[in-house]
Protein backbone atom coordinates (compact mmCIF):
# COMPACT_ATOMS: atom_id res chain seq x y z
CA UNK A 1 0.00 0.00 0.00
CA UNK A 2 1.37 3.65 -0.83
CA UNK A 3 0.47 7.09 0.78
CA UNK A 4 2.26 9.87 0.62
CA UNK A 5 1.07 11.52 4.18
CA UNK A 6 4.46 12.07 4.55
CA UNK A 7 28.36 -7.37 4.04
CA UNK A 8 28.85 -10.19 4.56
CA UNK A 9 29.60 -12.82 2.02
CA UNK A 10 28.34 -16.48 2.33
CA UNK A 11 29.39 -19.29 0.05
CA UNK A 12 26.48 -21.07 -0.54
CA UNK A 13 22.83 -21.48 1.04
CA UNK A 14 22.42 -23.37 3.72
CA UNK A 15 21.64 -27.02 3.23
CA UNK A 16 18.14 -28.49 2.71
CA UNK A 17 16.56 -32.10 3.41
CA UNK A 18 15.39 -32.87 0.02
CA UNK A 19 12.54 -34.44 0.78
CA UNK A 20 8.97 -33.78 2.33
CA UNK A 21 9.43 -35.15 5.40
CA UNK A 22 8.06 -33.79 8.51
CA UNK A 23 10.27 -34.03 11.94
CA UNK A 24 7.67 -35.11 14.35
CA UNK A 25 9.50 -34.38 17.21
CA UNK A 26 7.70 -35.73 20.96
CA UNK A 27 5.87 -33.87 22.87
CA UNK A 28 8.28 -32.81 25.40
CA UNK A 29 5.95 -31.29 27.80
CA UNK A 30 5.01 -34.49 28.65
CA UNK A 31 7.89 -36.21 28.38
CA UNK A 32 10.81 -34.25 30.05
CA UNK A 33 10.63 -33.66 33.59
CA UNK A 34 11.79 -29.61 33.71
CA UNK A 35 11.65 -26.82 31.65
CA UNK A 36 15.39 -26.61 31.27
CA UNK A 37 15.50 -30.35 30.05
CA UNK A 38 13.07 -28.58 27.33
CA UNK A 39 14.48 -26.41 26.47
CA UNK A 40 17.96 -27.91 25.76
CA UNK A 41 15.61 -30.93 24.17
CA UNK A 42 14.45 -28.08 21.44
CA UNK A 43 18.56 -27.11 20.75
CA UNK A 44 19.47 -30.58 20.24
CA UNK A 45 16.86 -31.27 18.25
CA UNK A 46 17.71 -28.17 15.93
CA UNK A 47 21.10 -29.43 15.41
CA UNK A 48 21.05 -30.68 11.95
CA UNK A 49 20.68 -27.04 10.33
CA UNK A 50 23.98 -25.70 9.20
CA UNK A 51 23.24 -22.62 9.83
CA UNK A 52 23.11 -23.31 13.92
CA UNK A 53 26.39 -24.32 14.23
CA UNK A 54 27.87 -21.20 16.29
CA UNK A 55 24.52 -20.44 18.07
CA UNK A 56 23.82 -23.34 20.09
CA UNK A 57 26.76 -22.99 22.51
CA UNK A 58 25.58 -19.70 24.00
CA UNK A 59 21.86 -20.44 24.36
CA UNK A 60 23.09 -23.91 26.14
CA UNK A 61 25.47 -22.29 28.34
CA UNK A 62 22.78 -19.58 29.56
CA UNK A 63 20.12 -22.19 29.92
CA UNK A 64 22.25 -24.69 31.88
CA UNK A 65 23.74 -21.72 34.25
CA UNK A 66 19.58 -20.63 34.99
CA UNK A 67 18.51 -24.38 34.63
CA UNK A 68 17.04 -24.10 38.52
CA UNK A 69 15.57 -20.96 38.74
CA UNK A 70 13.83 -21.86 35.13
CA UNK A 71 12.51 -25.21 36.78
CA UNK A 72 11.33 -23.91 39.55
CA UNK A 73 9.47 -21.96 36.68
CA UNK A 74 8.15 -24.69 34.91
CA UNK A 75 6.97 -26.64 37.50
CA UNK A 76 4.55 -23.34 38.15
CA UNK A 77 2.64 -23.89 34.67
CA UNK A 78 -0.19 -26.23 35.70
CA UNK A 79 -1.80 -24.14 38.79
CA UNK A 80 -1.01 -20.99 37.09
CA UNK A 81 -4.01 -18.94 35.90
CA UNK A 82 -3.48 -17.51 32.43
CA UNK A 83 -1.95 -13.87 33.58
CA UNK A 84 0.42 -15.75 36.10
CA UNK A 85 1.77 -17.74 33.18
CA UNK A 86 2.11 -14.89 31.17
CA UNK A 87 4.07 -13.46 33.88
CA UNK A 88 6.13 -16.49 34.35
CA UNK A 89 7.37 -16.63 30.75
CA UNK A 90 8.20 -12.99 30.91
CA UNK A 91 10.60 -14.06 33.70
CA UNK A 92 12.24 -17.05 31.99
CA UNK A 93 12.60 -14.87 29.17
CA UNK A 94 14.67 -12.77 31.42
CA UNK A 95 17.21 -15.43 32.17
CA UNK A 96 17.15 -16.65 28.63
CA UNK A 97 17.69 -13.20 26.43
CA UNK A 98 18.58 -10.68 29.60
CA UNK A 99 17.80 -7.11 28.65
CA UNK A 100 16.26 -8.42 25.53
CA UNK A 101 13.70 -9.50 27.34
CA UNK A 102 11.52 -5.85 28.09
CA UNK A 103 8.97 -5.33 30.70
CA UNK A 104 7.16 -2.68 31.90
CA UNK A 105 9.84 -1.88 34.57
CA UNK A 106 12.62 -1.54 31.87
CA UNK A 107 13.32 1.75 30.36
CA UNK A 108 12.82 0.87 27.13
CA UNK A 109 9.48 -0.29 27.39
CA UNK A 110 7.64 2.31 26.16
CA UNK A 111 10.11 2.25 23.47
CA UNK A 112 9.40 -0.73 22.55
CA UNK A 113 5.69 -0.54 22.39
CA UNK A 114 5.92 2.24 20.34
CA UNK A 115 7.70 0.57 17.67
CA UNK A 116 4.61 -0.18 15.52
CA UNK A 117 3.81 1.86 12.72
CA UNK A 118 0.09 2.74 14.12
CA UNK A 119 -0.50 4.41 17.39
CA UNK A 120 -3.61 1.71 17.24
CA UNK A 121 -0.96 -1.40 17.85
CA UNK A 122 1.07 0.75 20.61
CA UNK A 123 -0.50 -2.36 22.76
CA UNK A 124 0.85 -3.10 26.56
CA UNK A 125 2.31 -6.45 25.91
CA UNK A 126 2.73 -8.59 29.07
CA UNK A 127 6.85 -8.39 27.86
CA UNK A 128 8.84 -8.12 24.32
CA UNK A 129 11.54 -10.96 23.71
CA UNK A 130 13.90 -9.62 21.05
CA UNK A 131 15.37 -12.62 19.23
CA UNK A 132 18.62 -12.44 16.97
CA UNK A 133 18.38 -15.85 15.10
CA UNK A 134 16.41 -18.76 14.35
CA UNK A 135 17.70 -20.95 17.53
CA UNK A 136 16.31 -18.02 19.66
CA UNK A 137 13.11 -17.76 18.44
CA UNK A 138 12.79 -21.57 18.23
CA UNK A 139 13.48 -21.31 21.78
CA UNK A 140 10.57 -17.99 22.20
CA UNK A 141 8.02 -20.12 20.70
CA UNK A 142 9.21 -23.12 22.75
CA UNK A 143 7.98 -21.09 25.86
CA UNK A 144 5.12 -20.18 25.16
CA UNK A 145 3.64 -23.56 23.65
CA UNK A 146 5.12 -25.06 27.20
CA UNK A 147 3.29 -22.79 29.26
CA UNK A 148 0.38 -22.20 26.30
CA UNK A 149 1.03 -18.22 26.48
CA UNK A 150 -1.03 -16.16 23.83
CA UNK A 151 1.40 -14.80 21.57
CA UNK A 152 1.67 -12.06 18.87
CA UNK A 153 5.27 -11.70 16.62
CA UNK A 154 6.47 -8.57 15.32
CA UNK A 155 8.93 -8.19 11.83
CA UNK A 156 8.36 -4.10 10.68
CA UNK A 157 5.55 -3.59 12.78
CA UNK A 158 3.83 -2.12 9.60
CA UNK A 159 0.36 -3.41 10.12
CA UNK A 160 -1.78 -1.16 11.96
CA UNK A 161 -4.66 -3.42 12.99
CA UNK A 162 -5.02 -4.78 16.56
CA UNK A 163 -3.23 -7.46 17.79
CA UNK A 164 -1.41 -7.89 14.24
CA UNK A 165 1.70 -7.87 15.60
CA UNK A 166 0.79 -6.68 18.67
CA UNK A 167 -0.58 -8.03 21.71
CA UNK A 168 -2.15 -6.91 25.24
CA UNK A 169 -0.71 -7.64 28.43
CA UNK A 170 -2.03 -11.54 28.02
CA UNK A 171 0.41 -12.86 25.88
CA UNK A 172 4.40 -12.02 24.96
CA UNK A 173 5.34 -10.38 21.76
CA UNK A 174 7.80 -12.10 19.81
CA UNK A 175 10.50 -9.22 17.59
CA UNK A 176 11.91 -9.50 15.55
CA UNK A 177 13.49 -6.14 14.60
CA UNK A 178 16.79 -7.26 15.47
CA UNK A 179 16.92 -10.35 12.95
CA UNK A 180 17.27 -7.30 9.86
CA UNK A 181 21.02 -8.46 8.50
CA UNK A 182 21.36 -9.28 4.70
CA UNK A 183 24.15 -11.13 2.93
CA UNK A 184 24.61 -11.86 -0.86
CA UNK A 185 25.45 -15.57 -2.28
CA UNK A 186 28.90 -16.08 -3.59
CA UNK A 187 27.83 -16.14 -7.06
CA UNK A 188 25.44 -12.90 -6.01
CA UNK A 189 22.14 -14.57 -7.51
CA UNK A 190 20.38 -14.57 -3.95
CA UNK A 191 20.19 -11.89 -0.88
CA UNK A 192 19.30 -13.87 2.25
CA UNK A 193 17.56 -11.22 4.37
CA UNK A 194 15.77 -11.45 8.04
CA UNK A 195 11.97 -10.69 8.54
CA UNK A 196 13.18 -7.66 10.61
CA UNK A 197 15.00 -5.92 7.76
CA UNK A 198 13.01 -2.93 6.02
CA UNK A 199 13.49 -2.93 2.39
CA UNK A 200 15.01 0.69 1.93
CA UNK A 201 17.76 -0.91 3.86
CA UNK A 202 17.11 -4.31 1.82
CA UNK A 203 18.11 -2.11 -1.92
CA UNK A 204 20.88 0.34 0.01
CA UNK A 205 22.70 -3.53 1.07
CA UNK A 206 21.92 -5.14 -3.09
CA UNK A 207 22.81 -1.92 -4.38
CA UNK A 208 26.08 -1.79 -3.53
CA UNK A 209 25.78 -5.45 -5.18
CA UNK A 210 24.60 -3.40 -8.47
CA UNK A 211 21.91 -5.59 -7.95
CA UNK A 212 18.10 -5.67 -6.84
CA UNK A 213 15.36 -8.24 -5.75
CA UNK A 214 11.75 -7.84 -5.68
CA UNK A 215 10.55 -6.02 -2.81
CA UNK A 216 8.17 -3.43 -1.13
CA UNK A 217 7.33 0.18 -2.31
CA UNK A 218 7.80 2.13 0.69
CA UNK A 219 10.53 2.30 3.46
CA UNK A 220 9.60 1.73 6.60
CA UNK A 221 7.77 -1.94 5.91
CA UNK A 222 9.49 -4.93 6.91
CA UNK A 223 10.37 -8.08 5.22
CA UNK A 224 8.56 -10.65 6.94
CA UNK A 225 4.87 -9.36 6.95
CA UNK A 226 4.80 -8.12 3.14
CA UNK A 227 6.56 -11.49 1.57
CA UNK A 228 3.92 -13.55 3.50
CA UNK A 229 0.90 -11.44 2.80
CA UNK A 230 2.12 -11.89 -1.23
CA UNK A 231 3.86 -8.16 -1.59
CA UNK A 232 3.42 -6.07 -4.48
CA UNK A 233 6.50 -4.62 -6.14
CA UNK A 234 6.83 -1.49 -8.51
CA UNK A 235 7.24 -4.37 -11.12
CA UNK A 236 4.98 -7.01 -10.71
CA UNK A 237 4.09 -7.44 -13.92
CA UNK A 238 7.96 -8.36 -14.76
CA UNK A 239 8.47 -9.84 -11.45
CA UNK A 240 4.96 -11.21 -10.37
CA UNK A 241 4.24 -10.72 -6.73
CA UNK A 242 7.15 -10.47 -4.45
CA UNK A 243 6.32 -14.12 -2.32
CA UNK A 244 6.99 -15.25 -6.23
CA UNK A 245 10.41 -14.38 -5.91
CA UNK A 246 11.60 -16.13 -2.85
CA UNK A 247 13.57 -19.33 -3.47
CA UNK A 248 14.28 -20.35 -0.10
CA UNK A 249 12.15 -19.51 3.41
CA UNK A 250 13.68 -20.86 6.70
CA UNK A 251 10.75 -21.40 9.21
CA UNK A 252 10.40 -22.02 12.83
CA UNK A 253 7.64 -24.76 12.87
CA UNK A 254 5.15 -24.86 15.92
CA UNK A 255 7.12 -27.64 17.49
CA UNK A 256 10.36 -25.01 17.24
CA UNK A 257 11.46 -27.23 14.47
CA UNK A 258 13.87 -25.39 11.72
CA UNK A 259 13.36 -26.09 8.52
CA UNK A 260 14.10 -24.82 4.84
CA UNK A 261 11.27 -24.46 2.64
CA UNK A 262 11.58 -24.50 -0.98
CA UNK A 263 10.99 -26.05 -4.52
CA UNK A 264 12.84 -29.23 -3.35
CA UNK A 265 11.85 -29.77 0.35
CA UNK A 266 8.49 -29.13 1.69
CA UNK A 267 7.22 -27.92 -1.89
CA UNK A 268 3.22 -27.60 0.02
CA UNK A 269 5.05 -24.99 3.02
CA UNK A 270 6.85 -23.43 0.52
CA UNK A 271 4.01 -22.53 -1.75
CA UNK A 272 1.25 -21.95 1.40
CA UNK A 273 3.77 -19.20 2.57
CA UNK A 274 3.87 -17.28 -0.53
CA UNK A 275 1.03 -15.18 0.23
CA UNK A 276 -0.57 -17.83 3.21
CA UNK A 277 -0.37 -15.03 6.15
CA UNK A 278 1.07 -16.42 9.38
CA UNK A 279 -0.37 -19.44 9.53
CA UNK A 280 2.01 -22.01 9.61
CA UNK A 281 5.35 -20.84 10.92
CA UNK A 282 7.57 -18.19 12.37
CA UNK A 283 10.14 -17.29 8.92
CA UNK A 284 13.49 -16.57 10.23
CA UNK A 285 14.84 -15.96 6.75
CA UNK A 286 14.07 -15.19 3.37
CA UNK A 287 16.43 -16.15 0.39
CA UNK A 288 15.30 -13.95 -2.37
CA UNK A 289 16.47 -14.04 -6.30
CA UNK A 290 18.37 -10.98 -7.22
CA UNK A 291 18.14 -8.61 -10.39
CA UNK A 292 20.54 -6.60 -12.38
CA UNK A 293 18.21 -3.89 -13.00
CA UNK A 294 17.86 -1.39 -10.31
CA UNK A 295 18.39 1.85 -12.25
CA UNK A 296 14.88 2.90 -12.22
CA UNK A 297 13.29 6.12 -13.39
CA UNK A 298 10.51 8.30 -11.19
CA UNK A 299 8.73 10.98 -11.32
CA UNK A 300 5.60 12.22 -9.03
CA UNK A 301 3.10 14.61 -9.78
CA UNK A 302 0.39 15.94 -7.91
CA UNK A 303 -3.10 17.23 -10.00
CA UNK A 304 -6.32 18.78 -8.86
CA UNK A 305 -9.63 16.65 -8.43
CA UNK A 306 -11.01 19.42 -10.67
CA UNK A 307 -8.70 17.43 -13.80
CA UNK A 308 -10.57 13.72 -12.51
CA UNK A 309 -11.27 13.09 -16.11
CA UNK A 310 -8.12 13.65 -17.61
CA UNK A 311 -6.09 11.48 -14.76
CA UNK A 312 -8.16 8.77 -14.92
CA UNK A 313 -8.10 8.87 -18.77
CA UNK A 314 -4.78 8.60 -18.46
CA UNK A 315 -4.04 6.03 -16.13
CA UNK A 316 -6.77 3.58 -17.97
CA UNK A 317 -4.24 4.37 -20.72
CA UNK A 318 -1.08 3.52 -18.72
CA UNK A 319 -2.82 0.46 -17.32
CA UNK A 320 -3.17 -0.42 -20.86
CA UNK A 321 0.53 0.31 -21.82
CA UNK A 322 1.13 -2.11 -18.76
CA UNK A 323 0.27 -5.73 -20.67
CA UNK A 324 2.68 -5.43 -23.20
CA UNK A 325 5.59 -3.23 -21.26
CA UNK A 326 6.47 -4.91 -18.54
CA UNK A 327 9.20 -2.13 -17.42
CA UNK A 328 6.30 0.38 -16.61
CA UNK A 329 5.23 1.03 -13.10
CA UNK A 330 2.53 3.02 -11.48
CA UNK A 331 0.15 3.79 -8.52
CA UNK A 332 -2.27 6.71 -8.16
CA UNK A 333 -3.56 8.40 -5.14
CA UNK A 334 -6.93 9.47 -4.50
CA UNK A 335 -7.40 12.03 -1.74
CA UNK A 336 -10.46 14.34 -2.08
CA UNK A 337 -8.89 17.18 -3.91
CA UNK A 338 -5.94 16.05 -5.15
CA UNK A 339 -4.80 12.90 -7.18
CA UNK A 340 -1.32 12.26 -6.86
CA UNK A 341 0.62 9.85 -9.93
CA UNK A 342 3.69 7.74 -8.99
CA UNK A 343 5.27 7.31 -12.44
CA UNK A 344 8.34 4.60 -12.54
CA UNK A 345 10.23 2.97 -15.20
CA UNK A 346 12.90 -0.21 -14.73
CA UNK A 347 15.42 1.46 -16.75
CA UNK A 348 17.27 5.30 -17.03
CA UNK A 349 15.70 7.00 -19.54
CA UNK A 350 13.97 10.46 -20.46
CA UNK A 351 10.25 10.82 -20.00
CA UNK A 352 9.30 7.34 -20.73
CA UNK A 353 6.47 7.29 -23.70
CA UNK A 354 4.21 4.71 -21.55
CA UNK A 355 3.25 8.07 -19.56
CA UNK A 356 2.86 10.78 -22.41
CA UNK A 357 -0.90 10.21 -21.52
CA UNK A 358 -0.46 12.56 -18.70
CA UNK A 359 0.95 15.21 -20.77
CA UNK A 360 -0.99 18.86 -20.76
CA UNK A 361 -3.07 18.39 -17.64
CA UNK A 362 -2.42 20.70 -15.41
CA UNK A 363 0.50 19.47 -12.48
CA UNK A 364 -0.20 21.31 -9.09
CA UNK A 365 3.34 20.13 -7.69
CA UNK A 366 6.20 17.99 -9.12
CA UNK A 367 6.87 16.39 -5.96
CA UNK A 368 9.24 14.35 -7.20
CA UNK A 369 11.16 15.42 -10.27
CA UNK A 370 11.91 13.29 -12.90
CA UNK A 371 15.01 11.35 -11.68
CA UNK A 372 17.37 9.05 -12.67
CA UNK A 373 17.63 6.80 -9.18
CA UNK A 374 17.58 3.45 -8.12
CA UNK A 375 14.85 1.18 -5.97
CA UNK A 376 17.19 2.40 -2.90
CA UNK A 377 16.67 6.37 -3.62
CA UNK A 378 13.45 6.00 -4.07
CA UNK A 379 11.50 4.23 -1.37
CA UNK A 380 12.10 6.80 1.36
CA UNK A 381 9.86 9.16 -0.87
CA UNK A 382 7.36 7.09 -0.33
CA UNK A 383 7.69 6.36 3.42
CA UNK A 384 4.37 6.62 5.71
CA UNK A 385 5.31 8.98 7.93
CA UNK A 386 3.86 7.95 11.74
CA UNK A 387 4.76 11.13 13.67
CA UNK A 388 3.64 14.74 11.81
CA UNK A 389 4.22 18.03 13.39
CA UNK A 390 5.14 18.53 16.92
CA UNK A 391 5.70 14.78 17.42
CA UNK A 392 2.22 14.07 16.93
CA UNK A 393 1.18 10.87 16.15
CA UNK A 394 -1.14 8.71 13.90
CA UNK A 395 -3.67 6.13 14.02
CA UNK A 396 -4.80 4.27 10.79
CA UNK A 397 -7.20 1.82 9.61
CA UNK A 398 -6.75 -0.39 6.09
CA UNK A 399 -8.96 -1.93 3.40
CA UNK A 400 -8.60 -3.62 0.39
CA UNK A 401 -10.56 -4.32 -2.72
CA UNK A 402 -10.46 -4.88 -6.67
CA UNK A 403 -11.43 -3.50 -9.35
CA UNK A 404 -11.79 -3.46 -13.31
CA UNK A 405 -10.14 -0.74 -15.16
CA UNK A 406 -12.84 1.28 -16.03
CA UNK A 407 -12.76 5.53 -16.69
CA UNK A 408 -15.95 6.04 -15.42
CA UNK A 409 -15.78 4.00 -12.54
CA UNK A 410 -12.46 5.37 -11.73
CA UNK A 411 -14.19 9.32 -11.98
CA UNK A 412 -17.22 8.00 -9.87
CA UNK A 413 -14.90 7.09 -6.52
CA UNK A 414 -13.79 10.35 -6.87
CA UNK A 415 -16.93 11.09 -6.10
CA UNK A 416 -18.10 8.82 -3.68
CA UNK A 417 -14.75 9.87 -1.48
CA UNK A 418 -15.66 13.43 -1.28
CA UNK A 419 -19.41 12.66 -0.19
CA UNK A 420 -18.15 10.55 2.53
CA UNK A 421 -15.60 12.96 4.03
CA UNK A 422 -18.17 15.77 3.86
CA UNK A 423 -17.20 18.41 6.31
CA UNK A 424 -15.12 16.09 8.47
CA UNK A 425 -11.11 16.74 9.14
CA UNK A 426 -10.77 12.73 9.03
CA UNK A 427 -7.90 11.80 5.98
CA UNK A 428 -9.46 9.60 3.94
CA UNK A 429 -8.18 7.94 0.87
CA UNK A 430 -7.44 5.44 -1.72
CA UNK A 431 -4.53 4.31 -3.96
CA UNK A 432 -4.93 2.48 -7.23
CA UNK A 433 -2.41 -0.31 -7.57
CA UNK A 434 -2.31 -1.56 -11.11
CA UNK A 435 -1.80 -5.22 -11.66
CA UNK A 436 -1.78 -6.89 -14.99
CA UNK A 437 -2.20 -10.89 -16.44
CA UNK A 438 1.32 -10.97 -16.60
CA UNK A 439 1.72 -10.94 -12.59
CA UNK A 440 -0.61 -13.82 -12.38
CA UNK A 441 1.44 -15.77 -14.88
CA UNK A 442 4.76 -14.83 -13.46
CA UNK A 443 3.00 -16.49 -10.41
CA UNK A 444 2.14 -19.80 -12.02
CA UNK A 445 5.23 -20.11 -13.20
CA UNK A 446 7.64 -19.60 -10.63
CA UNK A 447 6.23 -22.70 -8.51
CA UNK A 448 2.68 -21.43 -7.78
CA UNK A 449 1.74 -19.25 -4.70
CA UNK A 450 -1.35 -19.27 -2.45
CA UNK A 451 -2.99 -15.77 -4.67
CA UNK A 452 -4.61 -17.31 -6.67
CA UNK A 453 -5.03 -13.54 -8.43
CA UNK A 454 -7.07 -13.69 -11.62
CA UNK A 455 -5.14 -13.29 -15.35
CA UNK A 456 -7.13 -10.02 -16.30
CA UNK A 457 -5.98 -6.51 -15.98
CA UNK A 458 -6.95 -5.05 -12.64
CA UNK A 459 -6.40 -2.17 -9.76
CA UNK A 460 -6.09 -3.28 -6.02
CA UNK A 461 -7.69 -0.58 -4.18
CA UNK A 462 -5.37 0.15 -0.85
CA UNK A 463 -8.05 2.38 1.38
CA UNK A 464 -6.87 3.79 4.79
CA UNK A 465 -7.89 6.03 7.34
CA UNK A 466 -5.38 8.38 8.80
CA UNK A 467 -6.25 10.61 12.45
CA UNK A 468 -4.95 11.46 15.89
CA UNK A 469 -7.53 11.36 18.67
CA UNK A 470 -8.53 7.88 20.16
CA UNK A 471 -11.64 9.61 20.70
CA UNK A 472 -12.10 9.51 17.08
CA UNK A 473 -11.29 5.72 16.63
CA UNK A 474 -15.14 4.70 15.74
CA UNK A 475 -16.03 7.60 13.85
CA UNK A 476 -13.08 6.83 11.62
CA UNK A 477 -13.65 3.02 11.39
CA UNK A 478 -16.99 3.41 10.34
CA UNK A 479 -16.29 6.27 7.85
CA UNK A 480 -13.30 3.70 6.26
CA UNK A 481 -15.84 1.04 6.23
CA UNK A 482 -18.75 3.38 4.43
CA UNK A 483 -16.13 3.80 1.90
CA UNK A 484 -15.45 0.35 1.23
CA UNK A 485 -19.31 -0.81 1.24
CA UNK A 486 -20.09 2.61 -1.35
CA UNK A 487 -17.11 1.35 -3.66
CA UNK A 488 -17.82 -2.62 -3.44
CA UNK A 489 -21.74 -1.68 -4.44
CA UNK A 490 -21.10 1.07 -7.07
CA UNK A 491 -18.09 -1.27 -8.74
CA UNK A 492 -20.75 -4.89 -8.18
CA UNK A 493 -23.43 -2.86 -9.88
CA UNK A 494 -21.64 -2.58 -13.08
CA UNK A 495 -20.09 -6.17 -12.85
CA UNK A 496 -16.30 -4.39 -12.19
CA UNK A 497 -16.01 -5.79 -8.81
CA UNK A 498 -13.94 -8.78 -8.16
CA UNK A 499 -13.43 -10.98 -5.27
CA UNK A 500 -9.33 -10.67 -4.32
CA UNK A 501 -8.69 -8.96 -1.37
CA UNK A 502 -4.73 -7.98 -1.09
CA UNK A 503 -3.93 -9.18 2.36
CA UNK A 504 -1.14 -6.43 2.92
CA UNK A 505 -3.76 -4.08 2.51
CA UNK A 506 -6.91 -5.55 4.54
CA UNK A 507 -8.72 -4.83 7.25
CA UNK A 508 -9.00 -7.54 10.03
CA UNK A 509 -13.05 -7.24 9.20
CA UNK A 510 -12.10 -8.95 6.18
CA UNK A 511 -11.07 -12.41 4.61
CA UNK A 512 -8.18 -12.19 2.22
CA UNK A 513 -7.13 -15.79 2.35
CA UNK A 514 -11.22 -16.58 1.62
CA UNK A 515 -11.00 -13.89 -1.66
CA UNK A 516 -8.00 -16.53 -2.99
CA UNK A 517 -10.75 -18.56 -3.86
CA UNK A 518 -12.18 -22.34 -2.24
CA UNK A 519 -8.99 -24.51 -3.48
CA UNK A 520 -6.63 -22.60 -2.37
CA UNK A 521 -7.55 -21.94 1.28
CA UNK A 522 -8.46 -25.73 1.42
CA UNK A 523 -4.67 -25.68 0.71
CA UNK A 524 -3.35 -23.37 3.19
CA UNK A 525 -6.01 -25.18 5.88
CA UNK A 526 -4.47 -28.89 4.66
CA UNK A 527 -0.85 -27.27 5.23
CA UNK A 528 -1.68 -25.76 8.72
CA UNK A 529 -3.16 -28.84 9.88
CA UNK A 530 0.22 -30.94 8.61
CA UNK A 531 2.35 -28.52 10.03
CA UNK A 532 1.00 -27.30 12.82
CA UNK A 533 -1.54 -30.28 14.24
CA UNK A 534 -2.30 -28.42 18.11
CA UNK A 535 -2.81 -25.27 16.13
CA UNK A 536 -0.16 -23.53 18.12
CA UNK A 537 -0.90 -20.31 15.63
CA UNK A 538 -4.28 -20.92 15.30
CA UNK A 539 -5.34 -20.47 19.26
CA UNK A 540 -2.14 -19.23 20.82
CA UNK A 541 -1.42 -16.29 17.92
CA UNK A 542 -3.27 -13.21 19.28
CA UNK A 543 -4.48 -12.05 15.81
CA UNK A 544 -3.49 -12.55 12.00
CA UNK A 545 -5.30 -13.43 9.14
CA UNK A 546 -5.92 -17.13 10.08
CA UNK A 547 -7.33 -20.13 8.18
CA UNK A 548 -9.53 -20.61 11.40
CA UNK A 549 -11.07 -17.81 11.16
CA UNK A 550 -11.56 -17.58 7.10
Amino acid sequence: MLWTLALGICSALPNSIHDDHLPQFADRRQTVESLSSHLLGLIQDNLSSTTLATRDSELRQVINNNAKALNDIGKQIDSAPETRRTALVCKAGQLIYGSRAVTPQQPTYEEEKQENWSTTCWLPAACFLNVRNALEVSIALGLVVFTQTPFAVRSGGHNPSPGFGSIDQSGVLIDLGAMDSAWISADKSIASVGPGATWENIYDYVEQHQLTVAGGRAAGVGAGGLVLGGGMSHFSNHWGLVCDNVKNFEVVLANSTIVQANSKSHLDLFKALKGGGPNFGIVTRFDLHTYPDYRVWYNYKVYNTSNVKRVMQATIEVQKAMETNDKIGFFLNQGVGTLTAGLVYREWTTFPAAFRAFDGIPVLLDAIPATNGTQASFSPALYVRTRGANDQTYRFEIGALTIKPDVQLYQDLQLVLQQIVGNSNLNLGFTYQPLGAPAARQGQAKSSNAVNIRPEPQSWLALVAQWTDSADDQAARSKLRELISRIESTARSRGLLLPFQFQNDASYSQSPLRSYGADSLAHLKTVAGKYDPRQVFQKLQSSGFLVSRA
